[in-house]
C-alpha cells in the first residue's frame, strides 16, 4: 500500500512540474482576459462536464467571495445543469444565451473528449460573441474545433482523469489568486 500512495503522489507531483513547464503562457492569457473582461464590467460564465462541476462551482465561489483579500465580488456566475428531459442537454447553452453579452467570459472545465451540454454551451457563447477559456486535458476532443482565434486553451499534459481534475482545481484557485492581485495591487 506504501507504494501505491507513493507513486500517485510521484504521479500528480510530476503533473504539476510538466504543467508548470507547459501551460504557463495560456494561463496567464487567461488571467489576463479575465482581469480585462472584469475590469470593463463583463461577467464569468464557468461550467464543467459531470466530473468538473465542482470545481466550475467552486471557481464562481471564489470569484464571488474572494481569497486571500476582503474585497467586492466579482461577477461570476456558475451555470447548472439542474433541467430535466429534452432541455437537460441544453440547460447551460439556455443560460449563456439569457444572460450573457459581448465580451463576457466562459471559462469551462473538461476532462470528457465529447460533453454535448459543454458543446452547446460553446456554441452560444460564440453566438453572443463571448470569449471562451479551456482547461481540459492532453485530449480536449471535440472542444478545440469550437474555439476560435482569440480564445484561449489550456491543455494539462495528462489523460488521466484524477491528475486533470488536481490541476483544474490548482488553476481554479491561481486564477482567483493572480485576479485579485493584479486588480487590487497592481501587480
Amino acid at each position: 500500500m506504501q507504494e501505491t500512495v507513493q507513486n500517485l503522489f510521484n504521479e500528480s507531483i510530476q503533473i504539476q512540474v510538466a504543467s508548470a513547464d507547459s501551460i504557463g503562457p495560456p494561463v496567464i492569457a487567461a488571467i489576463d482576459k479575465l482581469v480585462q473582461a472584469l475590469l470593463a464590467g463583463n461577467n464569468v460564465f464557468t461550467c464543467g462536464d459531470e466530473s468538473n462541476s465542482f470545481i466550475a462551482a467552486q471557481f464562481a465561489e471564489l470569484m464571488l467571495h474572494g481569497c486571500a483579500l476582503e474585497r467586492p465580488p466579482f461577477a461570476a456566475i456558475h451555470l447548472v445543469g439542474q433541467a430535466q428531459g429534452e432541455l437537460s442537454q441544453e440547460c447551460f447553452a439556455r443560460q449563456v444565451t439569457a444572460l450573457g453579452n459581448t465580451g463576457d467570459v466562459l471559462v469551462v472545465f473538461v476532462t470528457q473528449t465529447q460533453n454535448e451540454r459543454i458543446h452547446q454551451a460553446m456554441t452560444a457563447a460564440v453566438a453572443r460573441d463571448m470569449s471562451i477559456i479551456t482547461i481540459s486535458g492532453d485530449d480536449p476532443g471535440e472542444i478545440t474545433g469550437l474555439l476560435g482565434a482569440l480564445d484561449i486553451e489550456i491543455r494539462i499534459p495528462s489523460l488521466v482523469r484524477a491528475r486533470i481534475i488536481e490541476q483544474q482545481l490548482f488553476l481554479a484557485q491561481t486564477f482567483c489568486d493572480a485576479i485579485e492581485a493584479s486588480i487590487f495591487q497592481g501587480v
